[in-house]
């Protein structure tokens, strides 16, 4: 199951979500989001899933970006975030979004349902990532890819003692005073610190099926961007 205590985060912090989001990243979040989204164009996928799909912040970038998509699949275990999500969808009667509440461990649809798979800043989130990785390489179909964005750490010293100072004391103090909420925005620098970044989590993507698969970073690594491709 995804950790309970951290939907119950997801839940108080959803009104708040999108703005501090946009705070946090200085605005990047959606370029990313779009950036990432870009990655899967070659494809023209046609049925999309949005994993921990939150506020439908990505499946809206995937919408804009990828003409080809007939239905995008916002899943995510908390209702809270999903209730914003359908004001996002472009108005394009062709495409059909589709709201889902359910686990990432645990995905109610069948084997190579998907082309294309999104994540943004969800994996992070989940209690058994490996687990959450085999259900997304058992939904998507032979040849499909997914595209995994995460918050990273940089590798450069002296930008990663900038950016921690940021990270482990503006963001709590922000989330005190915009979201209300300061411990979602403690839990947040601290599971990317226990985050295996790069290479450590492309051993995992391994693990899971994905032979090919590679990273991307933006802004000197404070966001990563993953890209996994189903071979069998």
């Amino acid at each position: 199951m995804q950790n309970p205590s951290v939907s119950g985060l997801f839940q108080a912090i959803a009104a708040r979500y999108d703005r501090m989001n946009r705070l946090i990243s200085l605005g990047q979040d959606l370029r990313w989001r779009r950036q990432a989204a870009a990655y899967l164009r070659a494809l023209q996928p046609k049925r999309l899933l949005d994993l921990a799909a939150g506020t439908g912040d990505f499946a809206l970038a995937a919408s804009q970006t990828l003409p080809s998509l007939a239905e995008v699949y916002l899943v995510d275990i908390t209702p809270a975030m999903l209730a914003y999500a359908p004001a996002k969808k472009p108005n394009r009667p062709s495409l059909t979004w589709h709201i889902v509440e359910a686990d990432a461990h645990q995905l109610p649809f069948a084997e190579r349902f998907f082309d294309a798979i999104t994540v943004g800043f969800g994996v992070r989130n989940f209690s058994d990532r490996l687990r959450a990785l085999q259900e997304m390489h058992r939904v998507l179909r032979q040849g499909g890819k997914a595209v995994i964005l995460e918050t990273g750490v940089p590798r450069n010293p002296l930008w990663r003692a900038l950016f921690q100072v940021y990270f482990r004391f503006w963001v709590p103090l922000l989330g005190a005073l915009i979201a209300g909420h300061k411990a979602a925005y403690t839990y947040l620098p601290e599971s990317t610190e226990r985050f295996p970044h790069r290479e450590g989590f492309l051993y995992l993507c391994q693990k899971a099926g994905f032979a090919r698969s590679s990273f991307h970073e933006f802004m000197g690594g404070v966001a990563i961007l993953y890209i996994l491709e189903k071979d069998d």
